[in-house]
C-alpha cells in the first residue's frame, strides 16, 4: 500500500514530513465538528448540569464579543462569530434536558427568554460570572450581563447563581472522537519540527534562528494549519575562550556548529491547538552524536520530571496537589527544575487547573485548586537545569513540552509520544528524529501515526 511506501521513505531519512496533505477537506471537518458540539451540548452539558445541581444555564453574548465557551457549542468550519446577539439557554429541570438558541438585535430575544423561563421555572440559574481569576467561567460580559438582569423578572434574580466550573469543565472535558483528530494533528506538528531542525532547512553558519521560525511559518501554512502564536527558536552555546555558556533568548542569531537549539511550536486546526518544545544539538566536524553531557541533561533530567508528572496526574488530585507531589519526588532525585503545565485543547492555555507557573512553583492560586478532571489534555511543559561535564560544568537548560491525554480509565498517556533523543543536524546518513509513541501499549513510529490510514 502506498502509505507503507511513504513509511519506509520516511525512516530511511528519505522523505522529511508528509507529502500529501493527512487532514480532511473543510466539508468533511464541518461534518466531524458537527458531531463533537452534538456530543457536547447533548450528552456532555446535561451531565455536567446534573452534577453541579443547575437547572438552568444561560449564555448571553454579542457579535465578536464571544464568551469563551462559545467556541465549544458551533462548528469552526462555518462559525466564524456569534452575530448580533446569542443567546443559548440548556435546562435540565427534573432530568429533563432541553435547549435553546436565540439570535435577533432586537429585544425579541428577551421576551423570548422569558417565555421560556415561566415555561421550565428552573430553581438555579447559572450564569458565567466569576472575578476570582479564573476567565474561563468568566464570559459574561458586564453590560452584557447589565442588560440580561434588566430583561428578567425580578423573582429569577435570587436564582441566579456563579459556578465557575461549570463552564471550566465543559471546556476541559473531551468529546469521544476529538482524540482521534489531535493525534493526526500532533503528529503532523512533530513531523514539521523534524524538518525544521535538520540540515534541510539549517545550514550551520547560514542560517539564523529567525530564518527558522519564519520556516515553521511557512511550512504551517503550506498544510492549510495555523498556528496560535509565533514560534521560538533559542540556542545555548558553549564559549570555550571564556568557558561560560552563552544563551540567545528572543534574539536574531546565527546557528552554529555544536549550537543546542530549542523551538516552542505549535499548530492550530480545526480549532484545536497544539504545543510542543523540543531540543536539537548542531553537529560539529567529525561528530556522529551530542556530547553525553547534553544527552544526559534530556534524558535523565526532563525526561525523569515528564516521568513524574505522568505518573502523578490524576482525578483525584487539583494541579497544586500535583505540583507539591511532584517537587518533592525531584527534590529526593535531586532534579533542579520548573514546571508549569496547563490544559489544552479548544485553546492554547486552555480551561482547567494548572500545574504550576514559571514564578509560581509553591501552587497556583484560584487556577491550581481546580480539580483534574476526566477526559482532560494538558501540555507537559517543564524545565531542568543541568551542569554539562563537556561544557564546564555549566549550567545547560533544558526545555521540552509535549501533550497527552486522560484516557477513558483516568490514565495519562502520551498523544503520540516525547522526545527521547536530541534531533541532530548534520550527521549524514543519520535519521534525525528519535521521537517514540506508546500507544496501546506498544511502540510505533511516529510517522505511522501520520500515514496509516
Amino acid at each position: 500500500m502506498f502509505w507503507k511506501l511513504v513509511l519506509t521513505l520516511f525512516l530511511t531519512g528519505a522523505l522529511a514530513v508528509v507529502q500529501n496533505e493527512p487532514l480532511p477537506s473543510l466539508r468533511m471537518q464541518q461534518r466531524i465538528q458537527s458531531e463533537w458540539v452534538h456530543t457536547r451540548t447533548n450528552d456532555i452539558i446535561p451531565s455536567l448540569l446534573t452534577q453541579h445541581k443547575v437547572d438552568m444555564w444561560i449564555l448571553s453574548m454579542r457579535e465578536y464579543n464571544e464568551d469563551p465557551v462559545f467556541w465549544g457549542l458551533v462548528t469552526r468550519a462555518t462559525t466564524f462569530a456569534a452575530r448580533r446577539r446569542t443567546v443559548f439557554v440548556f435546562s435540565n429541570k427534573g432530568g429533563e434536558f432541553r435547549q435553546w438558541r436565540f439570535i435577533d438585535n432586537t429585544d425579541q430575544v428577551w421576551a423570548d427568554l422569558v417565555k421560556v423561563l415561566y415555561e421550565v421555572d428552573p430553581l438555579t440559574i447559572a450564569v458565567d460570572i466569576d472575578a476570582s481569576g479564573n476567565n474561563f467561567a468568566d464570559g459574561l460580559h458586564t453590560g452584557e450581563s447589565e442588560r440580561l438582569l434588566k430583561s428578567l423578572p425580578w423573582a429569577y434574580w435570587i436564582r441566579i447563581q456563579r459556578v465557575p466550573l461549570l463552564a471550566t469543565q465543559f471546556l476541559a472535558t473531551r468529546p469521544e472522537g476529538m482524540l482521534d483528530m489531535y493525534k493526526r494533528i500532533m503528529g503532523t506538528a512533530h513531523a514539521i519540527i523534524r524538518e525544521g531542525i535538520s540540515g534541510s532547512v539549517i545550514t550551520p553558519g547560514t542560517t539564523t534562528t529567525e530564518d527558522l521560525q519564519w520556516w515553521f511559518r511557512d511550512r504551517i501554512q503550506s498544510l492549510n494549519m495555523t498556528t496560535w502564536f509565533h514560534p521560538s527558536v533559542d540556542v545555548q552555546r558553549f564559549d570555550p575562550i571564556s568557558g561560560k555558556v552563552i544563551t540567545f533568548v528572543n534574539e536574531d542569531v546565527t546557528i552554529e556548529k555544536g549550537d543546542l537549539i530549542w523551538t516552542d511550536f505549535g499548530v492550530t486546526f480545526m480549532g484545536l491547538n497544539t504545543d510542543t518544545q523540543h531540543n536539537g544539538y548542531i553537529l560539529r566536524d567529525g561528530e556522529t552524536e551530542a556530547p553525553e553531557g547534553l544527552r544526559n541533561g534530556l534524558t535523565r533530567h526532563s525526561n525523569l520530571m515528564q516521568d513524574i508528572l505522568m505518573r502523578e496526574i490524576n482525578t483525584n488530585l487539583t494541579g497544586n496537589e500535583v505540583l507539591k507531589i511532584a517537587r518533592a519526588e525531584m527534590t529526593a532525585l535531586n532534579i533542579n527544575g520548573t514546571i508549569y503545565c496547563h490544559p489544552i485543547g479548544d485553546y492554547g492555555h486552555a480551561a482547567g487547573s494548572l500545574i504550576g507557573m514559571t514564578n509560581l512553583q509553591d501552587g497556583v492560586p484560584v487556577l491550581g485548586d481546580i480539580p483534574i478532571f476526566p477526559h482532560m489534555w494538558f501540555s507537559i511543559e517543564l524545565q531542568a537545569n543541568v551542569p554539562v561535564p563537556e561544557w564546564n560544568a555549566q549550567q545547560v537548560n533544558f526545555r521540552q513540552e509535549e501533550d497527552m491525554y486522560l484516557d477513558a480509565d483516568g490514565v495519562p498517556r502520551w498523544v503520540v509520544g516525547r522526545q527521547s533523543e536530541l534531533h541532530l543536524v548534520g550527521a549524514a546518513g543519520q535519521i534525525e528524529q528519535h521521537v517514540q509513541v506508546q500507544e496501546a501499549g506498544k511502540q510505533v513510529g511516529a510517522a505511522q501515526i501520520l500515514f496509516q490510514e
